[in-house]
């Protein structure tokens, strides 16, 4: 199953990467795909990791007083939410909050906050912290709901996918005979230290005709785009223990840019298992 075997490689260095000194921000990613397509199972089985405050539902004022402090400290690196429709389906006035808050938080970060509710609080170094979450795609569609409005969705990157009958059909298989009560959860071997890797230019230019083409198929220039990928390729070579990005890591990283789209078609023909 190509699609939930890249979700998961994506997932790894997504999470990988808040711990790269030489990378301003975590990045953040938004998961697009069909009800029952195994987005929240993925998820979860990552939940276990201690730098991640997995939430099936929050508000501002929540981040603020439980997770801002652990943010801080370094000890919650992302926000993860397996159903983002839910903290968008309050009263206008703490949907508003909230998307403001997530803005700051993993974009240009948090300076200081003073609010009724607590004293000021001021931090010596802007609080970033990622956003992992996920929405099924006929919501993500939905006009309805003028996505486009959310300044914080932009900033992610848009990871979508579905199944095509062969992978239907296996997962079926693998539900009837039981294999879904044999899945163990996903441990990863953070470091226990910010690490700085280095990406020779050749690799980072080896990326970019494959962030311009997604970037015109968003309507955008790319810049942040590739900043996110050269990111994950510095992940990529965390991830194999080593200080210096390789070219196996841009085959890591170019392959799974086939599934950064918001239509659930991967890029490259064939890519969908």
């Amino acid at each position: 199953m190509k699609d939930l075997d890249a979700l998961i490689d994506f997932l790894k260095l997504v999470i990988l990467g808040a711990y790269i000194r030489n990378v301003p921000k975590p990045n953040s990613l938004l998961i697009i795909a069909k009800p029952e397509s195994g987005k929240t199972d993925v998820m979860k089985k990552f939940a276990i990791n201690k730098n991640i405050a997995y939430l099936t539902d929050v508000t501002a004022f929540g981040i603020q007083r439980d997770y801002l402090d652990q943010i801080e400290r370094g000890e919650v690196r992302h926000i993860m939410i397996p159903d983002l429709l839910k903290p968008l389906s309050r009263k206008a006035s703490t949907v508003n909050t909230f998307i403001t808050m997530m803005n700051s938080l993993i974009e240009e970060g948090i300076a200081a906050v003073s609010t009724y509710v607590t004293p000021r609080l001021v931090y010596p170094k802007p609080l970033k912290c990622g956003l992992i979450a996920a929405i099924t795609s006929d919501e993500f569609f939905d006009k309805r709901h003028k996505w486009e409005r959310l300044g914080f969705l932009s900033r992610t990157i848009p990871f979508s996918y579905s199944y095509g009958i062969p992978t239907v059909n296996r997962v079926f298989e693998h539900i009837l005979g039981l294999g879904y009560l044999k899945e163990k959860d996903i441990q990863l071997d953070l470091p226990k230290q910010d690490r700085e890797i280095k990406l020779p230019l050749k690799y980072a230019q080896a990326i970019l005709p494959s962030t311009t083409t997604i970037a015109k198929a968003q309507n955008a220039y790319g810049f942040r785009l590739q900043k996110q990928f050269q990111a994950l390729l510095q992940a990529s070579a965390l991830d194999k223990r080593r200080s210096v990005v390789n070219r196996a890591d841009v085959d890591r990283v170019l392959y799974l840019m086939n599934w950064v789209n918001f239509d659930e078609k991967p890029i490259a023909r064939g890519a969908s298992g």
